[in-house]
């Protein structure tokens, strides 16, 4: 598996981001778990999969914010 490098500011979001998902499983009730499957950047727009009978739930990324910068 190759591991990703991370800038020190993706490596710090990503630590908030950890920090939060766990306080939001614990309000809701809901954990996830994902292998290999963390998408990195800065995201303009994203939703995620509306079936809570799945068990999946994947983010659907409608634009990267450096998508923008080139419109």
């Amino acid at each position: 598996m190759t591991m990703m490098t991370l800038t020190e500011k993706e490596t710090r979001n990503f630590e908030k981001f950890r920090t939060e998902l766990a306080r939001i499983s614990k309000k809701y009730g809901v954990a996830i778990k994902s292998i290999g499957g963390v998408m990195i950047g800065e995201i303009a727009d994203i939703e995620y999969s509306n079936d809570p009978t799945s068990g999946d739930l994947y983010p659907e990324i409608l634009m990267w914010t450096e998508d923008t910068e080139e419109v």
